[in-house]
């Protein structure tokens, strides 16, 4: 009896922390799938910008958002070390809340929106813009860690 409540115990943790993570915090106000997106990397849009130049397209990087720098960054160590052509500019939707910009700042986000080649921000420093910005949500709230992987952990070295 006891074994059958801590398995309904877990249970109910593990499905009552999935629906939280399903309500993703940040800017999609109009849910549900983004239709007529292309999924690109931020790579594929940095080596090949004129390939997607105009075209609605998804992306995840890590965003970060300051007065004249609102840009998502390829990885966070570009934000750290100022690698701007590792970035992209994102021009913020004007029905963005401040409290939607607290979720999003500095954590890595799924950006949707219009990939434009021609523009690189504020004083030119980035790799290209997002644009008619759709969506903005964190992604993972926290790195995985060895725990949550479904692979087995890397054996020691001596």
């Amino acid at each position: 009896m006891k074994r059958m409540v801590l398995l309904l115990l877990g249970a109910l943790l593990f499905l009552s922390g999935n629906a939280a993570f399903s309500q993703l915090a940040g800017y999609y106000p109009k849910g549900g799938p983004d239709d007529g997106v292309e999924d690109v990397s931020m790579v594929q849009l940095i080596a090949n910008p004129q390939a997607y130049d105009n075209k609605r397209v998804r992306i995840m990087g890590f965003l970060h958002l300051e007065f004249e720098g609102n840009v998502v960054y390829l990885h966070r160590e570009d934000f750290d070390y100022v690698i701007t052509k590792n970035a992209l500019w994102v021009n913020i939707p004007k029905d963005m809340t401040r409290e939607q910009m607290k979720a999003v700042n500095n954590f890595y986000v799924i950006c949707t929106g219009r990939f434009r080649a021609g523009m690189h921000g504020h004083m030119g420093l980035n790799s290209g813009e997002m644009d008619e910005v759709t969506r903005l949500e964190v992604w993972c709230p926290r790195p995985r860690s060895d725990t949550d992987s479904l692979l087995p952990a890397p054996s020691k070295v001596r």
